[in-house]
């Protein structure tokens, strides 16, 4: 079953983020993946995250494609203008890539090459809508298209991030322009995953909770400093007594999925790393849903 096929049906979605490598060596990112076979429903690819260099998303969605694997295909506004943005997703749908996830990305400064110009000629909402013309058939100018695109067009959603009316504007207008499914930013609570799987579901658009095992108190103390609402004190005080901080976070965020499968649509893995330990996860979590594999 394609990703949207799966998404549309109701069934229980997992996505799995991959980081493209930095260099041209992608074959051990593919090999890592082989666990999750045929378990997990698609692979969301990277957009040189945090403004770090990587090896493209596209590049790396076409070799995940070629491997078995279905690509989510990221992209941002943050290096290309609107005819680069229009080039690529249509090489993209040449290419086989069905999937997106579109957003806006992090400052260049953010990076390790700071002093690169950013663009941002479109924001994540104007990106959305450039997709969604695409699949009409036509340009943004509104020149006719020689054949067109279906993209499965998603977005991104930051619980956290600034005033929530705010937030919740700018998510109904992604959600207007074009997108079916939400993946939310790492969430560390489930009542929060529970109030933001509401919200999104009401607005129209299938929700995607971000998961992101947390390996130590120096990435929660970063957590917080992104997001200074986002990681609760528990689970800091559960990091700063446990032996092993790293086994912690992990058997956390399994909980936290544990709990968002009984109410939530699906849940979106981030830097995952203990891949065979997801991968019978999943068949725990999968079974008792009554799913299977």
């Amino acid at each position: 079953m394609k990703f949207r096929e799966t998404v549309n049906s109701g069934k229980f979605v997992i996505t799995v983020e991959v980081a493209p490598p930095r260099g041209t060596d992608y074959r051990e990112v593919i090999s890592a993946l082989e666990p999750l076979k045929g378990k997990v429903d698609a692979f969301n690819v990277t957009d040189c995250q945090r403004s770090m260099v990587r090896m493209s998303a596209l590049s790396m969605a076409k070799l995940l494609l070629d491997s078995g694997y279905e690509p989510v295909l990221q992209m941002t506004c943050r290096d290309r203008n609107r005819i680069a943005l229009q080039s690529e997703l249509l090489g993209a749908w040449a290419l086989g890539v069905e999937n997106l996830c579109l957003m806006t990305g992090d400052f260049t400064t953010l990076g390790d090459q700071p002093d690169s110009k950013p663009v941002f000629d479109l924001d994540s909402v104007q990106l959305i809508e450039l997709a969604r013309t695409l699949n009409s058939g036509k340009l943004l100018n509104g020149k006719e298209l020689n054949g067109k695109p279906s993209f499965f067009i998603g977005a991104v959603h930051n619980p956290f991030a600034g005033p929530e009316l705010l937030q919740t504007l700018k998510l109904k207008k992604k959600i207007e322009a074009g997108a079916r499914f939400i993946q939310t930013q790492p969430v560390y609570e489930l009542q929060v995953a529970r109030e933001v799987h509401e919200l999104i579901s009401s607005l129209g658009a299938v929700p995607l909770i971000g998961l992101l095992p947390i390996k130590s108190l120096k990435m929660a103390n970063f957590m917080k400093k992104l997001n200074p609402t986002s990681v609760p004190s528990s689970l800091v005080e559960g990091l700063e007594k446990a032996s092993n901080p790293a086994l912690y976070g992990w058997e956390y965020t399994l909980d936290l999925a544990r709990g968002v499968s009984e109410f939530g649509s699906g849940v979106h893995f981030m830097l995952v790393g203990r891949v065979k330990e997801l991968a019978d996860f999943i068949d725990e979590l999968r079974n008792n849903k009554g799913e299977g594999n």
